[in-house]
C-alpha cells in the first residue's frame, strides 16, 4: 500500500496497525526501513508516469451546453482534450535543471557599509 499510494497513514490502515507503529518499526529495523524507503521511492515513480501522462497524453475535459433537437435542454455537449503546463514546466525543471531551473544571480563590485545601531524600535 506504501508503494501504491506513497501515504503512511493508508498503508498503516490497510495493514491494521496504528501509524506510530509503523514509524516506530521503522526507526528500529533497519531492513524495514529499507523495505520503506524503496516502498517511497515506487510510489514516487507512479506520481512521475502520472505527471508525464497528464503533461503528455493529456485528458478528455467533458464540455456542457445547451442541447436541441430530441434531447433538448443542458448536458454534455463533447469532450475538450487539456493537457498541463504546469506538470510539463516541473517535469523539464527535473529532466534538464541545467537550462531549466530558476536562476537568481547577484553580482556585486564595491564595498558594503554596515552599521549596527541598537536602538531598535517597532514602526508607529
Amino acid at each position: 500500500m506504501l508503494a501504491e499510494g506513497g501515504n503512511v497513514t493508508l498503508a498503516a490502515r490497510a495493514a491494521g496497525i496504528e501509524r506510530s507503529t509503523a514509524y516506530d518499526r521503522r526507526n528500529s529495523n533497519e531492513a524495514f526501513a529499507a523495505l520503506w524507503d524503496d516502498a517511497m521511492d515506487q510510489a514516487g515513480d507512479l506520481l512521475e508516469a502520472e505527471a508525464r501522462r497528464r503533461a503528455y497524453e493529456g485528458w478528455d475535459e467533458p464540455v456542457f451546453g445547451r442541447l436541441a433537437g430530441k434531447d433538448a435542454g443542458e448536458g454534455e455537449i463533447g469532450v475538450v482534450r487539456k493537457y498541463s503546463d504546469t506538470l510539463m514546466h516541473v517535469l523539464l525543471k527535473g529532466a534538464k535543471p541545467e537550462k531549466y531551473r530558476e536562476r537568481h544571480e547577484v553580482d556585486h563590485k564595491g564595498k558594503v557599509e554596515v552599521e549596527y545601531v541598537n536602538d531598535w524600535r517597532a514602526p508607529d
